[in-house]
């Protein structure tokens, strides 16, 4: 027998971007180290970068990467066993994070707009 098959919950089997959405992480580290400090990294990168074109492609990976980091927080808040009052200000910032979101597509649409 394999050795996927011998795993008591299946967690080895998936990818990083499932696990990820999935919440599989854990409500600390997607939201704190996936969620926080990757968008850091992203949002000082949209700063720097010199142009609309490089731009572009950052958002075009970014975005997709936090509708998968917001699913994530949302889901491990769910599944968090700790104290009630982290879970719900993690659904609060994912919430709150679904609006950057909304933000970040529109700047990336009118972006496309002059390229």
């Amino acid at each position: 027998m394999s050795e996927i098959g011998n795993t008591s919950n299946g967690l080895e089997s998936k990818g990083f971007f499932s696990k990820l959405v999935n919440g599989d992480f854990g409500l600390a580290k997607t939201y704190w180290l996936y969620g926080f400090v990757v968008g850091i990294v992203i949002n000082v990168l949209t700063r720097i970068v010199p142009s609309l074109g490089a731009l572009a492609v950052i958002l075009a990976l970014a975005i997709p990467y936090q509708v998968m980091v917001l699913l994530g927080v949302w889901r491990a808040a769910e599944k968090y066993q700790g104290r009630k009052a982290w879970a719900i200000l993690a659904k609060v910032a994912a919430v709150l994070g679904w609006l950057g979101v909304l933000a970040s597509l529109g700047v990336f649409i009118e972006i496309l707009g002059y390229l």
